[in-house]
């Protein structure tokens, strides 16, 4: 353990304070002497590796070894929750999770008074940059505040109704990104973040690197070597930190964010500073204690539920949490740990003494029952001390329009149930894992199949039942995709995003006024939705009200300036309300936002045949096709470019193809109708 003297430690304080008074004393009276000393504050760079195992510091990962044996490298450091939004919370705040309101990934905000280590520093005079890997991060839930550069252009599928925030970029344009904003001239000291996600599951690398978890872990440890490399370390504070850790199988856990066992919470933490020497640390440090600790060594302050753990010795028992498996209709766990003992509380307890059982295999919780007591206080005091939850409720308005809309729960659900305890689910949320990646690798007839077992197995479960209804959908069973939406809303009725994946399919299927009733549902639980507004417009286009529908999709825009499918639907209705430049404007800002974008390659392509270019049209519909080859929209155009190109005979074969290949359902009798005016005009 690292001990600090008081008497020395008031020795030090007094020879800084004499050291400063010398030196303003100097600068008073030697007016036309050069003297020089090193700057009030340090530049600060914080990395933060997603999903990354504290185990995996060693050889592999030359830089980040380097690093840790440069500076403070606290070897039993772990994550206030083993997920990235929440964890981030916490990593730059010091706030624990029920403090500072973020629970779980995509819901909620940080809150707008709370401080964090860019307010902090932008207070002082930094310029302040963040550049993170992953949608999760999206500037919406609130961790921008503070910064003067939070880039988060992270390419999203405008298309994907489904609510994963994985969506993600490459560390290595990260870091580039990074690298260009550090190399502006300024003459304030800076601090940066950067994010890299590349751990995360799926395990692809670029090449050379193994297409395995170590694969990208040597690739992290290469950007992070970047970044070192283009710094003045002796002016700059570096800090190394994991927001979580990944199973990997451990305790039956592929992943992360379900159990609270070390290989998912033991994270890599490393602070090297110019005056701070080398050593190592034994002593369990949380997440939580970063942030203090970086303002403390930048000679400011911030309040948390942390400690500067390079001098405050005084440690108590620290804490980590999941709610992710509520998500399921499990039970949520709690964790408390000390130096040797961990307790794990959901429905059943688990107590471990993590110096003769790292493997966390033998519970001893009734043999040790003072150590539980002295847990157990840790985690009560906290509960009662928690803010209130971003969550939607169940009210009785919401269970009658449950009623009067028809969504019935499955029969086989019981009404209500204890929660499970996700360390008995395990297995279960393991083959929910295997099937997300069978759907994710287009194996849609094995993901179908598992899903299918896995709402029989589970029948309450409305995140295995909104998942098939997914895979179902995207396989073009938009019915049965249907069905399960429906069940999966009445199963769950406070989940927003049970009702906007319902009214994106109800909209996908024609049905756009029951689809802009359900969406309203989906906005009164979570006000903030950015997409419930694209879903609000494209009715009201079919309802005859243009201008209605233009203000919902800059609504959207608004919320999310990112928001493709915004930009691609204010390019339709400004197309549709005669105003080409702008529209053209908006579709190309959505290819900016996300360039494999066939929406908006279609909506150019309209835009060329009406200023009558057909043959440029044609290349845009092309484009578009190659990306989505079941763009029935952009086959339909694509036609139409063909006759008023003068090929008629070619026009006439393309939308007899089309009409074959168009599936039944009203979800394309206008694509339908429109061919076949198009055929019986030529007399075809």
């Amino acid at each position: 353990m690292e001990t600090f003297r008081s008497e020395g430690r008031r020795q030090e304080a007094e020879g800084r304070s004499a050291r400063r008074a010398f030196c303003l004393l100097l600068s008073a009276v030697c007016l036309l002497i050069s003297c020089s000393r090193k700057a009030e504050h340090p530049n600060v760079l914080l990395i933060t590796l997603d999903t990354f195992r504290a185990d995996r510091i060693g050889g592999e990962t030359p830089n980040l070894q380097r690093l840790a044996k440069s500076g403070a490298w606290f070897r039993q450091a772990d994550s206030a929750v083993p997920l990235t939004l929440p964890s981030h919370a916490t990593i730059l705040s010091g706030l624990l999770p029920p403090h500072h309101g973020l629970r779980n990934n995509g819901l909620g905000s940080f809150p707008a008074k709370g401080d964090t280590l860019a307010t902090m520093f932008s207070r002082a005079g930094y310029r302040t940059g963040a550049f993170v890997s992953a949608f999760v991060l999206d500037r919406r839930f609130g961790l921008a505040r503070g910064f003067n550069v939070y880039d988060d252009a992270v390419p999203r599928d405008p298309n994907d109704t489904a609510v994963t925030f994985e969506a993600e970029r490459r560390g290595g344009e990260t870091v580039d990104r990074a690298l260009t904003w550090l190399r502006q001239p300024d003459a304030r000291p800076w601090f940066a973040w950067v994010h890299l996600y590349d751990a995360h599951a799926p395990y692809v690398p670029p090449q050379p690197y193994p297409q395995t978890y170590d694969g990208e872990v040597q690739y992290v440890d290469a950007q992070v070597g970047r970044l070192l490399a283009a710094i003045d370390r002796s002016k700059t504070m570096v800090v190394v930190a994991g927001d979580h850790g990944e199973a990997l199988g451990e305790h039956g856990e592929l992943t992360h964010g379900l159990l609270l066992y070390e290989p998912t919470l033991h994270v890599p933490l490393i602070v090297a500073a110019p005056d701070l020497r080398a050593r190592e640390v034994d002593d369990p440090v949380s997440t939580a204690d970063i942030a203090p600790t970086v303002a403390a060594l930048a000679g400011l302050s911030l309040r948390s539920d942390g400690r500067d753990v390079l001098h405050d010795i005084q440690s108590s028992p620290i804490y980590a949490e999941t709610e992710y498996p509520a998500t399921f209709g499990w039970s949520p766990l709690t964790a408390a740990r000390s130096a040797k003992m961990k307790l794990i509380r959901g429905v059943t307890l688990e107590l471990f003494n993590l110096h003769r059982d790292p493997g966390e295999t033998v519970s001893i919780v009734n043999e040790n029952r003072r150590d539980y007591r002295e847990l157990a206080g840790r985690l009560d005091a906290i509960a009662k001390t928690a803010i209130a939850p971003a969550t939607g409720t169940v009210d009785a308005e919401t269970r009658s329009k449950l009623a009067s809309l028809g969504y019935i729960a499955p029969r086989a659900a019981p009404p209500s149930r204890r929660p499970l305890d996700p360390r008995q689910m395990a297995p279960l949320f393991r083959r929910f894992e295997e099937a997300t990646w069978a759907m994710n690798a287009g194996r849609m007839a094995d993901a179908i199949s598992s899903l299918e077992h896995l709402t029989r197995d589970d029948p309450p479960n409305a995140v295995f039942r909104l998942t098939l209804a997914r895979a179902y959908k995207q396989s073009g069973a938009l019915e049965r995709a249907l069905a399960l939406y429906r069940e999966a809303v009445a199963l769950s009725p406070a989940d927003a995003d049970a009702w906007y994946n319902l009214a994106a399919a109800l909209q996908e299927g024609g049905r756009s006024t029951e689809a802009k009733n359900v969406a309203a549902e989906a906005e009164r639980l979570d006000p903030g939705r950015p997409d419930v507004h694209n879903v609000n417009g494209v009715a009201l286009i079919e309802n005859g009200d243009p201008a209605g529908a233009e203000a919902e999709f800059r609504k959207a825009i608004e919320l999310d300036p990112r928001n493709a499918r915004g930009y691609n639907n204010l390019g339709n209705i400004l197309r549709i309300t005669g105003r080409a430049a702008d529209a053209e404007a908006a579709y190309r800002k959505a290819l900016e936002i996300t360039p494999r974008y066939p929406d908006a390659l279609n909506g150019i392509g309209v835009l060329l045949v009406q200023k009558g270019h057909p043959r440029e049209a044609i290349e845009e519909f092309d484009a578009a096709l190659r990306l989505a080859p079941d763009f029935y929209e952009a086959q339909l155009n694509r036609a139409i470019a063909i006759q008023i190109g003068g090929d008629r005979p070619r026009a006439a074969k393309e939308l007899r193809r089309l009409l074959q290949r168009l599936p039944p359902g009203p979800a394309y009798e206008r694509q339908r109708r429109a061919a076949k005016a198009l055929l019986s005009q030529r007399g075809s």
